[in-house]
């Protein structure tokens, strides 16, 4: 048994399990009550960072609970074989998910791995009545009780032009390509009951995915990578507009952030350089000015 949490199983979330911390944070009533529906390294940076804003802004910002796919259990419905999962073997896929409920534990927050359509999650969803919902990376379809019922919306990021209808769904790299695009940005968007199709709230720069001699890399590894790394930055950026639209007691969607305007040069010209083939290079950009 893992010291620092405990492990629920139980057939009703069909696939996966509960990890509670067993040094859980302090209940509080105060802060914008997040829950983040997370997976693999890209969401897993949101995660960080909004975690390290709570740290530094206990009084602001109150994370209550996360969701991330199960890559291991057989039986869990996350579109495995179409998603970035499909690149990795089973060994990995265990370390990538551990990653998730290790940050949720230091964090002191419950981290669920089961389906979230059922009525098991649908009451620990309740219990950890969210203001807000933000997605990044996750393999499930929401239905929507679960992205209608925080006040203050529900958001995700995604690795592709969706304003150019370019990338919706689970292979966004592969349109991408099949376009030549030799860039792509994040893009945060509202969600609905069509996949990547909600209102857009903002867009990063662009981000170069291309080698220097102008071919796109050897794996889509890289490129997620690439176009993910700005995510932590733009959800410190999302999360501050979400807190201050909760002080003005407004509810729905936050109005379109524009991050082309309000991210520094230094952070625009490392996503304009060129990727690379090495899985060694990690992509990594200033932390956001609030939590650094």
């Amino acid at each position: 048994m893992p010291e620092n949490y405990r492990i629920i199983k139980n057939n009703e979330s069909e696939w996966g399990a509960l990890y509670i911390p067993i040094n859980p944070k302090k209940e509080k009533k105060s802060g914008l009550r997040v829950v983040l529906f997370v997976s693999y390294d890209s969401g897993n940076l949101t995660l960080k960072d909004l975690g390290r804003f709570e740290s530094l802004f206990p009084d602001k910002l109150n994370i209550v609970g996360v969701a991330t796919d199960d890559p291991v259990d057989p039986k869990a419905k996350i579109s495995i074989k179409k998603r970035i999962w499909s690149l990795f073997d089973a060994d990995k896929h265990q370390t990538i998910m551990q990653r998730v409920i290790d940050e949720s534990m230091k964090i002191g927050i419950p981290c669920y791995t089961g389906a979230v359509k059922t009525d098991y999650f649908r009451n620990l969803y309740r219990k950890w009545n969210p203001d807000v919902l933000i997605m990044n990376c996750f393999g499930q379809w929401l239905d929507s009780f679960l992205f209608t019922s925080p006040g203050i919306g529900s958001y995700n990021f995604h690795p592709s032009n969706l304003p150019k209808k370019i990338g919706a769904g689970t292979q966004p790299f592969h349109e991408t390509i099949r376009n030549q695009m030799t860039s792509s940005p994040m893009v945060i968007h509202g969600v609905t009951e069509i996949i990547d199709m909600g209102p857009i709230i903002g867009v990063s720069p662009a981000v170069n995915i291309c080698l220097r001699d102008g071919s796109y890399p050897e794996s889509l590894v890289t490129l997620l990578n690439k176009i993910t790394s700005v995510g932590g930055w733009m959800g410190v950026e999302l999360i501050q507009a979400i807190i201050r639209r909760k002080g003005m007691e407004q509810r729905g969607l936050i109005n379109p952030i524009d991050f082309g305007k309000i991210m520094p040069e230094s952070v625009k010209r490392i996503l304009a350089q060129p990727a690379v083939n090495d899985f060694n290079e990690k992509y990594e950009i200033p932390l956001h000015p609030l939590i650094s």
